[in-house]
């Protein structure tokens, strides 16, 4: 898990580099979640807000991700993806339900997703569990 970090501090000293992301980085979770939000608008309820705005939503989460990745804000890095694994399974339910031919990239999205969520959501409850082993050990 090392990796893991390292990737998130290079990440991090990149965006400080930046100056358009040096402004975005206090604002990690916000546009996550504002991108997911429309997300789910759009895809779940289907709400038109036009192409240019439902493309804008899907960067403004990737971006958002990648900008809560950097500043090790696990928790809201696993929610946000599987809520993206979510609206993707809703989308693969509504094709299965509705018998025309299933969304396999919707498929494939979820299991990406949902599964990288699940390695940080695990990763963030062993952490606890193994800083504490390491403090009672000194």
């Amino acid at each position: 898990m090392n990796a893991y970090v390292n990737i998130s501090n290079e990440l991090r000293n990149f965006f400080s580099t930046n100056k358009i992301f040096k402004l975005l980085l206090p604002l990690d979770i916000i546009i996550m979640f504002v991108g997911l939000g429309l997300l789910v608008l759009t895809r779940v309820f289907g709400v038109s807000v036009g192409p240019f705005i439902s493309v804008l939503a899907y960067w403004a989460f990737i971006i958002g991700l990648l900008l809560t990745y950097a500043s090790m804000k696990e928790q809201f890095l696993y929610i946000g993806l599987f809520g993206y694994g979510a609206i993707n399974l809703i989308q693969v339910l509504k094709q299965l339900f509705s018998y025309s031919s299933l969304y396999w990239s919707g498929l494939f999205t979820l299991a990406v997703y949902a599964g990288l969520g699940y390695m940080i959501l695990r990763r963030t409850m062993v952490a606890p569990s193994n800083n504490d082993a390491n403090t009672n050990a000194n």
